[in-house]
């Protein structure tokens, strides 16, 4: 991590979006002063029994939400998933896969140790569950890959063996049940899927990584979470591009990665930046999962603060081509090999679905503008919550292969679709290009892979 994410902490935060002052203030809580802030003057409807904002590295395990709509309710959802965001980016400890490193220390997040990943970067990625063959997968606290793709890579270098979220793992080239994603300096987005130690070890204990296991195993449950201190199943999915001469680096986090091209089965080490994250964790309050979607903020446009000059990742700037459901120059090519550079188009990437702008005053725009002043001083501030989506009603839950119907057999889940990240689902923002995909939002794509608790990495990449 080191000073490619430069954390500082600071006192005083000038708001947007609902909050005029944020103020440090820890009279009310048991952290650390400087990891509370104290909201002291507030503009709108920001509800006041609203937790404050924290800045914690401790994953939370429930959400306290009031018994109110879905929509009023949002808030509380949209909190869940910023601060899974910041404890997830948290350095981790060294010695310890997914464990954060003093949590409640701001003092790491200031001067993080040297060569330090996040928290999330120290999970298990899914080609050690998936991609070792007649190798059995290692351990958790192994750093052991016995099939490792790149013959340069230690077991603590980062490989990036994906342009999808989907499909297999080497020789998928495209993107969530569809097509690649070409930047606009025409370079391919590359994915990863990684795993918490409560998922990596049960699909591993299980075997569920072979299809004849997985077959007359399911439906599974997998583990959840609950307080005080049962940390239960999260994946992750993130999506990167490569930097290039042209961009501002301290916009974006970044990490030296390995990019296997299974074109030529060759592997290069490139700085790649992130502009994509979905965060999926199962609570046993919610047991269909809560959904969080975070994007750079320069994906489409430029984002607040940004030069002038500033390189848009996936929009020439420009209202031509025309977006139709926010994309135009799809690649037609879905499978290997790789084009080469001169034959790529940039994909025009618009947001199809706006962020959320209601309740009034505590939307998904507003927590995002109170989240990004109190991280003002680090690279997350270049980062926005685009969708938080949940169960409404998460005992009423018939999985689609015993007869079950979306959304009211999936926990009714609110937003009920529309809910898309415009670098990790470009193709489905709009219903009519998802309907052969089981829909535009996390929840209904993933409800036909319900007999494997949500997961379609174990329906389509077991063994």
């Amino acid at each position: 991590m080191g000073s490619r994410l430069p954390f500082l902490i600071g006192l005083s935060i000038a708001g947007s979006a609902g909050v005029t002052v944020i103020q440090a203030d820890a009279r009310n809580s048991a952290a650390p002063p400087s990891t509370v802030v104290q909201r002291t003057a507030v503009v709108g409807a920001l509800p006041a029994n609203l937790p404050n904002p924290t800045l914690s590295g401790r994953i939370r395990l429930k959400i306290d939400v009031p018994n109110l709509s879905p929509e009023q309710s949002r808030p509380w959802f949209d909190q869940f998933s910023w601060q899974s965001f910041i404890a997830l980016n948290w350095p981790a400890d060294a010695n310890h896969r997914g464990k954060p490193l003093e949590p409640d220390n701001p003092n790491i997040l200031k001067n993080p140790p040297a060569g330090s990943v996040t928290v999330w970067g120290s999970y298990k990625e899914a080609f050690e569950l998936f991609g070792q063959g007649n190798q059995p997968p290692t351990p958790w606290d192994s750093y052991v890959i016995p099939n490792p793709p790149c013959k340069e890579a230690n077991g603590r270098t980062k490989l990036l063996l994906m342009v999808n979220k989907g499909g297999t793992l080497l020789d998928g080239v495209n993107q969530a049940l569809s097509f690649p994603l070409i930047d606009q300096f025409k370079n391919y987005a590359w994915t990863e899927v990684r795993f918490d130690k409560a998922q990596y070890e049960f699909i591993r204990s299980r075997r569920l990584y072979l299809v004849k296991i997985l077959a007359s195993s399911q439906p599974i449950v997998m583990p959840a979470s609950r307080p005080p201190a049962t940390l239960g199943s999260i994946m992750l999915k993130a999506t990167w591009r490569p930097m290039t001469a042209m961009d501002d680096k301290s916009r974006y986090y970044t990490v030296d990665a390995m990019l296997y091209d299974p074109s030529t089965q060759k592997c290069e080490s490139t700085q790649m930046g992130l502009v994509g994250f979905h965060i999926v964790h199962k609570l046993e309050q919610f047991p269909e999962w809560i959904w969080s979607s975070f994007e750079h903020v320069d994906n489409v446009e430029r984002g607040p603060g940004a030069h002038p000059n500033t390189p848009i990742s996936f929009n020439n700037g420009s209202p031509t081509p025309v977006t139709t459901g926010g994309w135009a120059n799809r690649p037609t090519q879905k499978a290997p090999p790789l084009l080469p550079v001169d034959q790529r188009v940039p994909v025009q990437v618009t947001r199809f679905n706006p962020i959320p702008s209601t309740p009034s005053g505590a939307s998904t725009q507003d927590l995002n503008g109170i989240y990004q002043a109190l991280l003002r001083d680090t690279v997350l501030r270049n980062y926005q919550l685009v969708i938080t989506q949940w169960p409404t009603t998460p005992a009423s839950f018939t999985t689609k292969e015993s007869g079950g119907i979306y959304p009211q057999d999936c926990g009714q889940p609110f937003p009920i679709d529309s809910c898309v990240n415009v670098v990790l689902e470009t193709y489905f923002q709009s219903k009519s290009d998802a309907s052969g995909a089981g829909g535009n939002s996390c929840m209904s794509c993933h409800y036909t892979a319900g007999k494997s608790d949500f997961s379609w990495v174990l329906q389509r990449r077991s063994h």
